[in-house]
């Protein structure tokens, strides 16, 4: 199945219009429609505003087989560069849940060290309370 197939089937199952999709999206009908017809491709950023709007996952968006390919650029001396190193292939669906599950594990971190910056401040003030007191 192709991206422009499973966007219309998402979409149709959604009862929306492409002009409903497209306004949403901000782009124009036509090339909303373009998409549907496999004669363009959409960018990648608009995927978490597709699933907003068809109220899915990302990874539903995602055609299975789909290939992320990662390759190590590095610049070099005399503003020459070259590919170095390593190739990575990845499964798209695979690479969004991790991409998601590493997002969730930072805003768990950062709200632990709030919570323990709260308790220090507490302490603090604790502190501050008795020294005003003698």
């Amino acid at each position: 199945m192709t991206y422009g197939t499973k966007l219309r089937k998402i979409r149709e199952k959604n009862k929306l219009s492409q002009q409903e999709i497209a306004d949403q999206l901000q782009i124009s009908q036509s090339t909303y429609s373009q998409w549907e017809s496999d004669l363009t491709t959409f960018k990648v950023e608009y995927l978490p505003k597709l699933a907003e709007i068809f109220k899915i996952d990302v990874t539903e968006l995602i055609v299975e087989g789909t290939v992320v390919k990662v390759m190590n650029n590095q610049e070099h001396k005399n503003n020459e560069y070259s590919v170095v190193g390593f190739e990575i292939n990845m499964d798209a669906r695979d690479l969004y849940h991790k991409l998601l599950l590493s997002k969730d594990e930072i805003i768990q971190s950062k709200n632990e060290i709030i919570e323990i910056r709260k308790q220090e401040i507490e302490t603090l003030r604790a502190i501050i309370q008795e020294l005003k007191q003698i």
